[in-house]
């Protein structure tokens, strides 16, 4: 194993090329899971994480069709293939370019088997069976009520057996072509048939996905209620125990009518809907003993369209949207086989008896893939493609290999390749690290080639992990939102809420010895809302997408002033009251400035900000006019109180020391600088007695006697 370049180096080498963020980025790609997520192009990925050369894969078609929905394979090893789109069923002989065996009137091939000198195709959507026979003539065998024929099998008395939709029904056909329907699942398709080690008929159906078995007397028994929409696929394993694969939703049970037609003669048993299985989304595997009992080994997002016994005691699953080709040990160990550059991997196929699976078919594009003892090479893993979420600056690759291994790199500004990537770079030969060829770029993706070495005693190549560096471009912190409290109120300081807070350590300290992208702690919740009159509340909202460490300076500027003058800088804490007794009344707006200073050099900090609505501070009680005159007797008070500011709130009155008596204005509201007000005291009381008090908007207070 070469040795590892020391991280100073690496770092030295990013400095170099210019500072961004806080600290590069170390993407590195060593897992089974993370070798997963990329592509193989004939390299297989064990579940110990390691990239080897996998089977020789060698394409047998010259033609691409559009897809190859079915495959099955003679004893003699030739091919035949079932395409979609163009309704062709294709005979690949060993050594010999294919040849179009049926061109159907139908658009797709759903099924194929094969029986000696017979090939059975399937065709839809019409749901024909067609039959080519040995010297090449081709005719209707089977021609059924339903429209849709997905599936085919021969037993061992040489007698087809087809899966159709919709309603679901399994039908016998004799050597003449005249079928019987055997049975008819609560279902709304037959998707998948096979015989179990005893050759009893096994069957997978759709809405809803289930695995029946049909005994000697044609009775049906439900192996497996897989809760999914659709039981794909089934194959005997290695192991003896039976593998289904269910796909989809969870399925409903039909709503038409269905009966169960035994193969003796007899009156139809009515078979009640199944109730609606839960709905579930992807793909499972199932391991069915041979006691029946069952388990679910395997779940995957991909759409499983195939199983197959892999010959070394494992299962080979066929999959979509990305063209992977799957082994499932018998641990439970997943590990990929091959990808090709196809969409799905959509059927299997070995010979009768064979050990090991011989070819696959792919859809868009439509391939035919023969599967070789020996090693691919050269092969290609493909990552998947890295988004470092800003555009980065790249710094060294290296990687862990041995025997012939080499990387290359290519990177774009579009999540998934195109012609505006950057071609591929020359190949890294240095393990121990060279420097990344690619432009900056938000997306980067690298390639790994394998080959067999030019000698026989030349190591097997094998990739076991790759690091990528790189330095995202500094982002520009974000002030979200500004609040401005009510003219006074304030909040009881909460204790410290963050589980590394230390006690004597000053909040400055505290938040440049946090490690490098580590997000600031969780601010605790305010605490008891209190009022201070002469004090403004402050908050305000700020994210980083580096998650760098921020802070905070606020200025204010007073309405008429083009300046803007500072209130306090370095602030750490996203809140802060501001005394406002020291200030000139007045209309004012803040600015909050966020900085990423403490993660980044100077010359690359980069600040945000936002303003906050418009405040008034006022710290001036309202003044009080009072005119006095009598009314029958009685003293009548006319109180005008008049504010520079803000809004008369209210004015009261106490008559000889007495409860404070609330006025409203002559105009009946509260809600302007100027506000009058009359009091029309009870008879034997006088101005004298009488003290005014008046309160503004912003809580300032004065008082005075009536008569002074």
């Amino acid at each position: 194993m070469p040795a590892r370049l020391p991280i100073a180096s690496l770092v030295a080498v990013l400095c170099a090329a210019g500072l961004a963020a806080s600290g590069p980025t170390f993407w590195t790609v060593a897992t089974s899971a993370d070798f997963l997520a990329g592509r193989s192009e004939g390299v297989f990925v064990s579940r110990d994480g390691v990239v080897t050369l996998g089977p020789r894969l060698t394409s047998r078609l010259t033609s691409t069709p559009p897809q190859i929905w079915s495959l099955a394979m003679a004893g003699d090893g030739t091919l035949w293939a079932g395409t979609g789109a163009d309704g062709r069923v294709l005979r690949l002989a060993n050594g010999q370019p294919e040849q179009v065996a049926f061109d159907a009137e139908e658009a797709n091939v759903f099924a194929l088997a094969v029986a000696g000198g017979r090939v059975y195709a399937a065709t839809g959507p019409d749901g024909r069976v067609h039959v080519i026979e040995a010297d090449g003539r081709v005719s209707v065998y089977f021609d059924p009520e339903e429209k849709y024929i997905w599936a085919l099998a021969v037993d061992r008395e040489g007698l087809l057996w087809v899966g159709a939709g919709n309603p679901a029904v399994i039908y016998r056909v004799e050597a003449t072509g005249a079928g019987q329907a055997v049975y008819r699942p609560p279902a709304a398709h037959v998707v998948s048939l096979a015989f179990d080690a005893e050759s009893r008929l096994l069957a997978g159906t759709e809405s809803p996905g289930r695995l029946y078995r049909l005994g000697a007397d044609g009775r049906p028994f439900v192996v497996l209620d897989s809760g999914l929409s659709e039981l794909r696929a089934v194959t005997i394993g290695p192991d003896g125990a039976l593998y289904a694969a269910a796909v989809g939703g969870g399925g409903a049970a039909p709503d038409h009518e269905t009966t169960t037609v035994s193969l003796t003669v007899g009156e139809p048993e009515r078979v009640e809907p199944a109730a609606e299985p839960v709905p579930t989304a992807g793909s499972q595997v199932f391991r069915i003993a041979a006691d029946g009992t069952w388990e679910a080994v395997w779940k995957t997002a991909d759409i499983i369209y195939d199983l197959a016994p892999s010959g070394d005691g494992g299962v080979l699953v066929a999959t979509g949207a990305e063209g992977r080709l799957y082994r499932l040990g018998s641990n439970r160990d997943v590990s990929l086989l091959t990808g090709v550059d196809a969409k799905q991997v959509t059927r299997f196929a070995a010979a009768a008896g064979a050990a090991r699976v011989g070819a696959f078919a792919t859809a868009s594009p439509g391939r035919v893939v023969s599967i070789g003892e020996a090693p691919q090479s050269p092969a290609t893993y493909l990552s998947p493609v890295r988004d470092t979420r800003t555009v980065a600056i790249w710094g060294l690759i290296r990687w862990e290999s041995a025997g012939a291994v080499t990387v290359s790199t290519r990177s774009g500004n579009t999540p998934r390749p195109d012609d505006s990537w950057s071609d591929w770079s020359a190949p890294y030969r240095a393990p121990e690290g060279e420097k990344v060829q690619s432009p900056a770029a938000r997306f980067i993706q690298w390639r790994a080639v394998l080959e067999t070495g030019a000698s026989a005693d030349a190591a097997a190549p094998r990739l076991s992990a790759v690091t990528l560096a790189y330095l995202p471009r500094n982002a520009r912190p974000v002030v979200s939102g500004v609040t401005v409290h009510p003219p006074g109120v304030v909040f009881q300081r909460p204790f410290a809420s963050e589980d590394g807070a230390i006690a004597g350590l000053d909040d400055l300290t505290a938040v440049t010895r946090r490690p490098p992208g580590e997000p600031a702690p969780t601010p605790a919740p305010p605490g008891r809302r209190l009022f201070r009159r002469g004090l403004q509340t402050l908050a305000w909202k700020a994210e980083d997408a580096d998650a760098d460490q921020l802070t905070y300076t606020l200025s204010y500027r007073r309405d008429g002033q083009a300046d803007w003058r500072v209130l306090r800088a370095g602030l750490l804490d996203t809140i802060y009251v501001w005394d406002t007794t020291a200030m000139a009344d007045g209309r004012y707006v803040v600015r909050v400035e966020a900085a990423d200073d403490l993660s980044n050099a100077a010359d690359r900090v980069l600040r945000g900000h936002l303003d906050s609505e418009s405040l008034t501070i006022d710290n001036t009680p309202p003044a009080l006019s009072i005119s006095i005159s009598r009314e029958n007797a009685r003293a009548r008070l006319v109180v005008e109180a008049r504010d520079a500011m803000s809004p008369i709130e209210k004015l009261e009155y106490s008559v000889a020391g007495g409860p404070w008596q609330l006025v409203y204005p002559i105009d009946g509201l509260a809600d302007a600088p100027t506000e009058r007000y009359e009091i029309v005291l009870p008879e034997g009381r006088e101005a004298a007695d009488v003290v005014i008090r008046a309160t503004d908007l912003l809580q300032n207070v004065t008082s005075a006697p009536a008569v002074r």
